[in-house]
């Protein structure tokens, strides 16, 4: 009867310890190959779910890149990413799937689904499509904070205290139509975004600019670059899907440009102008792009 107890106790237990909360987690880790495909990142399935992390907040991995030196020292910081196919004759359908370091399932998206005929645009649509619950779950990193003590009466209350270089393998620009045969190459490049010059800079050109929304412009073409929690969002003028995004990076002043297939680093000059620069996997030499600031 005691030990029957016992056990009770220990299930009760369990049953009060906080639950994980997704925003509690800081990373994604996105695998090289999922079970149900033939090659590594077939059909860049595998770059678009790390590209739709990074757009809806997260910060992504690919599994055989090199991780943040807090991950590698605490890999629980991370969530395992998975895609599960279900499809059937004529849908392709798919589920995205996160896990905790110890198997523990903390996310699960509606089933995403397509009736592209054409392999890569359905699995793409229906990955896209079941990202929509992701979407939802308006994702913000909140590191867990330990509660202190309510302070007593005849304690002093605490005051509150608030408080490069970027190494990258390559996706693109514009995922419209991705390269198949883009590989991973490594970029480094240095420089700062946010100097007391360049910020006064902006301010001169523009008072809203580097706030939320910065307007760029390129080869006759208009750009938007919007803010976010994890870094900026590049849109084509009126466009509702991101053709790349910004990840912020540890030093705080450069960016990690990543698109669907193509990855460097990006940097603003003291113009105010968005320099991005990669590698061409063709020629094997380092390219820039610029996207001038526009003055309105």
């Amino acid at each position: 009867m005691k030990k029957g107890f016992s056990i009770l106790l220990f299930f009760m237990g369990l049953g009060l310890m906080p639950a994980q909360n997704i925003n509690d987690y800081k990373y994604v880790i996105v695998p090289d190959t999922y079970e149900f495909s033939k090659e590594e990142d077939q059909y860049q399935l595998n770059s678009l779910t790390q590209f739709l992390f990074e757009k809806y907040g997260f910060e992504a991995y690919m599994k055989s890149e090199e991780k943040p030196q807090d991950l590698q020292d605490d890999i629980c910081k991370g969530l395992k990413a998975n895609v599960i196919e279900d499809s059937g004759l004529f849908v392709t359908k798919l589920r995205v799937q996160l896990e905790d370091c110890r198997g523990n399932m903390v996310f699960e998206s509606d089933e995403g689904r397509s009736r592209e005929k054409d392999y890569k645009k359905a699995y793409h649509e229906a990955l896209r499509d079941a990202f929509k619950t992701v979407a939802a779950l308006d994702y913000n990193y909140t590191p867990a904070e330990v509660a202190a003590a309510a302070p007593q009466a005849n304690n002093p209350k605490p005051s509150s205290v608030e408080e490069a270089e970027v190494s990258s393998s390559v996706p693109e620009e514009e995922p419209g139509e991705e390269d198949k045969n883009a590989t991973p190459a490594e970029v480094v490049v240095q420089n700062p975004t946010n100097s007391k010059e360049f910020r006064e800079k902006q301010r001169g050109n523009n008072e809203a600019v580097l706030a939320d929304i910065i307007m760029l412009k390129k080869d006759n073409q208009e750009f938007t670059l919007k803010k976010n929690s994890n870094g900026y969002a590049l849109f084509q003028k009126n466009g509702t899907e991101p053709i790349a995004v910004l990840v912020s990076s540890s030093d705080k002043n450069s960016f990690i440009y990543k698109s669907l297939t193509r990855q460097g680093v990006a940097r603003f000059n003291s113009a105010g102008n968005l320099i991005v620069e990669y590698l061409n996997n063709e020629t094997n030499k380092p390219v820039s792009i610029t996207y001038k600031l526009l003055n309105k």
